[in-house]
């Protein structure tokens, strides 16, 4: 175990990660970064992400974006002599993650019934679209599935005046909340295991977690003529777009001493919470005949001087090399058998322990031969 291993708040932690794709290996990636030894299985001929775009030779960018800090063993699991590993490996395995299809565990012999038998004090998380049981359980489901059937999709094409069909996107929303909920989910699941609850099955559902993304959503869903919500979009500029948020009472005043229209202050369609909330698309109507009088930079300048929530469209690039990136280590280098590049670093910053993404990528089954050799099993020759 590294260094920096030995400081994170999960060190002396063993996970064996089954998961594949995006958002079991997210929530693993989390549980590396905080220290945990994470010992990712993979099939035989490595797992479909690392064959994924974009690749710096032949390695998968994204692959290691999901996946630094792991180590790696290559298992077929119909195979009596690999998942013989499996069962030598589990009385020291403290957490299982897994995210295929609702009833294939059972079928690999590594479903939390078998493996319990091994560690009765595992934690073990799975992760589906849909989860565990019920008539949805066995649908195929990928982010951008479970976004078109949550509503979200759907709901964000109502916000846009015009729009006449749901925008083609590639979000991994559903992957990303279903990831953090798992990786909470079993932390919230090791305190009670330490506080004498013993282990645990935890089903984590992407669907479910949209759901909890779409609290205004769900909630206007239940009630007849819903108001139409407040929607925070692009404002032209002289050369390019800013986006404002003026929520708060203090938020819009500072925003009418930013444009010099101090005669907002007083107008009743814009002076109250229900009023702006009634005239909104007024209001920002006439925000943007200021806004389009002087260029982004300047206009961002104004509402921030004045404290208003505002920002320049960026691009990805742009976002990542923006100074507060810098200060807050926001990214972390890692190399793999290409060079080295950038990850985001761990999200959630330690004033003590050390969470940190670790600046390793493992090889397909790089380390097959040290954990058969720990386990007391021999080399197998391919």
């Amino acid at each position: 175990m590294s260094d920096d291993q030995l400081n994170g708040p999960l060190s002396g932690l063993r996970v064996l990660d089954f998961s594949m794709f995006m958002a079991g290996p997210y929530a693993s990636r989390l549980l590396a970064d905080a220290g945990a030894e994470v010992i990712k299985v993979e099939p035989p001929e490595g797992e479909f992400m690392r064959k994924s775009n974009p690749f710096r030779g032949n390695y998968s960018g994204f692959f290691g974006h999901l996946n630094c800090g792991k180590k790696c063993i290559t298992l077929n699991l119909k195979d009596p002599d690999d998942l013989a590993v499996i069962h030598a490996l589990m009385p020291s395995v403290d957490v299982v993650l897994e995210n295929f299809r609702p009833g294939v565990t059972g079928r690999l012999g590594v479903a939390y019934d078998d493996l319990a038998k091994l560690r009765p004090d595992v934690v073990y998380c799975s992760v589906s679209g849909y989860g565990q049981t019920g008539p949805a359980s066995q649908l195929p489901a990928y982010a951008p599935i479970i976004h078109a059937a949550s509503g979200v999709d759907l709901s964000q094409m109502e916000y846009v005046q015009g729009q006449d069909q749901p925008i083609a996107n590639r979000s991994t929303a559903a992957d990303i909340l279903a990831a953090t909920h798992a990786f909470g989910g079993i932390c919230a699941a090791l305190v009670h295991r330490q506080n004498g609850g013993g282990g645990d099955y935890i089903d984590v559902s992407l669907m479910d977690t949209m759901y909890h993304m779409m609290g205004y959503e769900v909630q206007t869903a239940q009630i007849e003529n819903p108001p139409r919500p407040i929607t925070f979009g692009p404002t032209k500029t002289k050369d390019g777009f800013i986006i404002i948020a003026p929520i708060s009472q203090l938020n819009f005043e500072a925003m009418a001493r930013a444009a010099a229209h101090p005669e907002w202050l007083e107008d009743e369609r814009f002076s109250t919470v229900q009023g702006r909330s009634n005239n909104w698309e007024t209001m920002m109507a006439e925000v943007a005949k200021w806004a389009i009088e002087h260029t982004a930079d300047a206009c961002v300048e104004a509402l921030t001087r004045e404290g208003c929530p505002c920002t320049k469209y960026l691009t990805v690039a742009e976002a990542i090399a923006q100074p507060q990136a810098a200060h807050r280590g926001s990214l972390a280098e890692v190399e793999d058998g290409w060079g080295r590049y950038q990850v985001p670093d761990s999200p959630f910053k330690f004033a003590k322990a050390k969470v940190k993404a670790r600046g390793w990528i493992a090889e397909i089954g790089q380390h097959n031969d040290d954990i058969r050799a720990e386990v007391g099993l021999p080399k197998k020759h391919t």
